[in-house]
C-alpha cells in the first residue's frame, strides 16, 4: 500500500472504530475552556463579527443579553466588536451548533465521550424548527424557550443520562434502517432518543416528541466526535469538518490538524421554500451541521431516506443515480451503518477525489431568512465551494 492510502486507511479505520456515547448535558462553561472564560462561539469558520451575516448577528446579540452580559442585544454585540467577550468558532472550543450556531456560557450542551480515545466533544439541545435561535430569530417566545431549556429540559435529560448514557453509534444504526438520514430527517431517531431516555416528565416528553429534529443535534456531536478521533494522521486527505458561516464555507482535512480552508458560501440549490418566501430571501449556507455529510451521512445517505428528498427540493426517483455519485468521493464505506435495502452508508469524504472528479460533496441544509428576527423559510441543498478542496489539496501536496 502506497503512504497516500495508507494515511487515508489509517483516518478511515480510527472514524469507523469511534463509539460516542452522550454521558451528559451541562452549561457549555464547564466542558469548554472558551465558555468557562466568558467567551462566546458560533458556527463556520471563523469571521470577524462585523462581517457576520445578519441572522448570527442577531443571535450573537439576544444569546449573550440573556447571558447578562448587556442591557441590549444590540450592546452585546459591541462588547465582542469591542474584544471584551472572547469570539471563537464552536469547532474550534470543541464542539459544533446548528445554523448560526451561537453557544453563550450557560447554554445546555450534550457531552459526548469515546471511550477508546478519551475524546469529547459537544453540541446544544435542538430548539425545534420555525422562528428559533439558530435561525436569526429572536422574538419573547425565543428567549423564554431557551430559558425553559437551560431550567426545565436540560436537569431532566440530565437526570436520564444519570441513568445510562446514550449509544450514539446504536442509534444511528437503527434510525438509518428506519429511513432517516441524520441531517434533514431525523423522526425515527428522536422516537428512537425518547424511548431510550425513558423521561417521565411530561412537559418534556411532549417537547421531545413533537420535534423531529431533536436527534439532529445529536447526530452532530456524534459525527463531530467521531471526525475528532480520524483527525491529525499526517498526510491523510480525509475531511474532518464541513463549517459555514453564512458568509464562507470551510472544511479540515485530518493531515492539516485545525486548519481552515475558505471559500464564498452559496445559496441553497436546489431549494424548497415555504409559502410566501421566494430565492431572495434567502441567507447563505450558514451552521455546523454539514458535519453529518462529513461523516458520510446527511446528503450523501439520502437514498437511505426517500421522504427527506422533497424537503430538499429532490426528486426521490434521482436519489440512487446520486447515491452512486457520491460513491466516488467516499474515503470508504461503513462496516455496520447501512441503508434499509442493505446497502453500506458512506463512511468519510476524500478531499483529493473532491478535487479530482469535481464533485462536491452536498449538503442538507435548512434556509434562513436573510432578516432577522424571521427564522426558517425552507431547506435545500448547498455544496462547499471546491475552491476550499483545491487549497487543501494544495497544502497537502506541499508538506
Amino acid at each position: 500500500m502506497n503512504a497516500a492510502l495508507h494515511t487515508e486507511s489509517d483516518a478511515v479505520a480510527r472514524l469507523a472504530a469511534a463509539r460516542p456515547l452522550v454521558v451528559d448535558v451541562v452549561p457549555a462553561s464547564e466542558v469548554s475552556a472558551h465558555h468557562a472564560a466568558g467567551g462566546v462561539t458560533h458556527a463556520g469558520p471563523p469571521i470577524e463579527p462585523e462581517r457576520m451575516c445578519a441572522p448570527m448577528r442577531a443571535a450573537l446579540g439576544s444569546a449573550l443579553w440573556l447571558e447578562g452580559v448587556a442591557e441590549t442585544p444590540a450592546a452585546a454585540i459591541k462588547l465582542v466588536e469591542d474584544g471584551q467577550v472572547p469570539l471563537s468558532t464552536n469547532h474550534d472550543a470543541g464542539g459544533v451548533g446548528p445554523m448560526a450556531g451561537v453557544v453563550n456560557p450557560s447554554m445546555p450542551v450534550w457531552v459526548a465521550r469515546d471511550d477508546a480515545t478519551g475524546k469529547v466533544a459537544w453540541c446544544p439541545l435542538n430548539e425545534g424548527s420555525g422562528a428559533v435561535l439558530r435561525y436569526g430569530a429572536d422574538g419573547p417566545e425565543v428567549l423564554e424557550r431557551l430559558v425553559w431549556m437551560r431550567d426545565v429540559l436540560a436537569p431532566e435529560l440530565r437526570t436520564a443520562l444519570d441513568r445510562a448514557p446514550l449509544d450514539l453509534f446504536d442509534l444511528h444504526v437503527r434510525s438509518l434502517a428506519l429511513g432517516d438520514e441524520a441531517h434533514h430527517r431525523t423522526e425515527a431517531g428522536t422516537a428512537l432518543t425518547l424511548e431510550a431516555l425513558g423521561i417521565e416528565h411530561p412537559e418534556v416528553r411532549a417537547f421531545i416528541a413533537g420535534n423531529g429534529q431533536f436527534f439532529l443535534n445529536l447526530a452532530m456531536v456524534f459525527a463531530k466526535l467521531a471526525l475528532d478521533c480520524a483527525a491529525d494522521v499526517s498526510g491523510s486527505p480525509v475531511l474532518t469538518a464541513i463549517a459555514r458561516n453564512g458568509v464562507e464555507v470551510g472544511i479540515r482535512v485530518s493531515g492539516l490538524g485545525d486548519r481552515w480552508f475558505v471559500g464564498p458560501a452559496a445559496l441553497p440549490a436546489p431549494a424548497k421554500l415555504f409559502d410566501g418566501y421566494s430565492p431572495a430571501d434567502m441567507n447563505p449556507d450558514l451552521g455546523d451541521s454539514a458535519i453529518v455529510e462529513t461523516y458520510g451521512l446527511g446528503a450523501l445517505a439520502v437514498a437511505a431516506s426517500p421522504l427527506s428528498a422533497p424537503s430538499v427540493g429532490l426528486d426521490p426517483k434521482v436519489i440512487d443515480e446520486i447515491d452512486t455519485g457520491l460513491r466516488a468521493i467516499a474515503a470508504g464505506e461503513s462496516p455496520e451503518i447501512r441503508f434499509p435495502d442493505g446497502r453500506a452508508a458512506i463512511l468519510g469524504v476524500d478531499a483529493r477525489k473532491v478535487a479530482a472528479t469535481r464533485i462536491s460533496p452536498p449538503v442538507h441544509t435548512g434556509i434562513a431568512h436573510k432578516r432577522p428576527g424571521i427564522g426558517q423559510i425552507g431547506g435545500g441543498i448547498t455544496h462547499p465551494p471546491l475552491q476550499a478542496f483545491d487549497l487543501a489539496v494544495a497544502a497537502l501536496d506541499a508538506r
